[in-house]
């Protein structure tokens, strides 16, 4: 590579390693410079994919050097696979598509080269494509998209057999098993578009429980859309296990509701610290449940059922 992409790639690692951080004012503008020019994108998008490789910090410069910091990638496959895509070479599927996968207790965020942003849950599954920035796949898990406006071609979401289309707004979506939700903070999404064509605004929300193939729409309050990100996560009138897997996707713990607790319902407010050995016990308390712990596995049971 020249020295002009050398440059690129640096600036491509210092975004990616900055997503986690930035305010409003600097997601505006990590996508100036993204969409300053088309190489700016294609960096990206290789360091993005790449996103497991080990990156060592920056080098120490001497007081009397004013050069830029650089980075050091380890592995001269990945080195490879980055200049391949910055000169124009794929590096992907054939089909384009990938997926990002986060294990219990990771998030991650995902920036699109279009301008669309995706918050990715723990335990989440979502597969994207490089030639087509407007559909994802929802597998399993969670992810909040904060999605470009374009009218000319929506952004279109498929979880199991449903399809969520949202021409630019903030809306969150959870997948577990036969369980899907969808709720809007802002903009607008149509659900099922040119089937049910349930369409969403700020404050909506939608429960698909395709076991029995029944679906609900309800209000919420705009600001807990998406709670999962700062810790907060509110509930109406739902089942137990749906707070159980917020829980393990938020800790890498398994996490074993007995009796009749996971069909019981609830409704409230379970904020979580970042501990999992204060949390569960807490919820245990919320929900009037004794809790035992056996290693890495908690197990939740109905008051007095516990066995000693």
């Amino acid at each position: 590579m020249n020295v002009e992409k050398g440059d690129i790639v640096d600036q491509a690692i210092d975004w990616h390693l900055r997503r986690h951080d930035m305010d409003n004012a600097g997601w505006h503008e990590f996508i100036s410079w993204l969409e300053a020019s088309p190489l700016h994108a294609s960096a990206y998008d290789a360091i993005a994919l790449q996103d497991n490789i080990p990156v060592v910090a920056e080098r120490p410069v001497a007081a009397n050097d004013d050069a830029k910091p650089r980075w050091r990638m380890i592995g001269t496959g990945v080195a490879a696979a980055i200049a391949a895509t910055i000169i124009g070479f794929a590096v992907m599927p054939a089909d384009g598509r990938y997926t990002i996968v986060t294990q219990p207790g990771e998030q991650r965020d995902v920036a699109l080269s279009d301008g669309t942003r995706i918050e990715v849950n723990g335990a989440t599954r979502l597969t994207l494509d490089h030639h087509n920035l407007r559909v994802a796949t929802l597998e399993q898990g969670e992810a909040t998209f904060h999605v470009r406006h374009d009218a000319g071609e929506p952004f279109t979401l498929q979880s199991g057999e449903r399809t969520i289309e949202d021409a630019g707004t903030i809306f969150n979506v959870s997948r577990a098993g036969p369980r899907l939700d969808v709720q809007v903070a802002e903009g607008a999404v149509v659900f099922e578009p040119g089937k049910q064509s349930v369409r969403l605004t700020p404050g909506s929300a939608i429960t698909v429980a395709e076991d029995n193939m029944t679906v609900a729409v309800s209000q919420i309050a705009v600001e807990t859309v998406g709670g999962w990100r700062h810790g907060a996560l509110s509930y109406a009138n739902v089942p137990l296990s749906v707070v159980g897997d917020a829980v393990k996707r938020r800790y890498r713990v398994d996490l074993t509701l007995t009796g009749d607790l996971s069909g019981r319902s609830f409704t409230g407010m379970v904020r979580l610290t970042g501990d999992a050995a204060r949390d569960i016990p807490h919820i245990a308390g919320l929900i009037g449940a004794d809790w035992q712990k056996h290693g890495s596995r908690w197990i939740l049971s109905p008051k007095g059922t516990a066995a000693r």
